[in-house]
């Protein structure tokens, strides 16, 4: 019969040994926090004044009426109710 060995000397198995790749997840109060909340829409961007009457700068939806008004972005203007989209010309 072998003789049992001291508590603390037994030798680490490889299945003991902490691996090097995994990372410990970080906890809830340890991750990285978003400084900046959603910001506010400038409305007053949205509108031309012109004598005494206010127009919406953004265009129409054909398709919706005229309720319904277009995104415009660089290249183009886009429905967000019922997808339709004009190109712009490029120079």
């Amino acid at each position: 019969m072998a003789p049992k060995p001291k508590p603390g000397t037994e030798e680490k198995t490889e299945a003991a040994k902490p691996k090097k790749a995994e990372k410990e997840k970080k906890s809830q109060k340890e991750r990285k926090v978003s400084k900046k909340k959603h910001a506010k829409v400038k409305v007053w961007k949205f509108y031309d004044i012109g004598g005494e009457k206010i127009r919406r700068k953004n265009q129409s939806c054909p398709r919706c009426g005229a309720g319904t008004f277009m995104a415009t972005y660089k290249e183009r203007s886009y429905c967000g109710k019922c997808g339709y989209a004009e190109m712009k010309e490029k120079k």
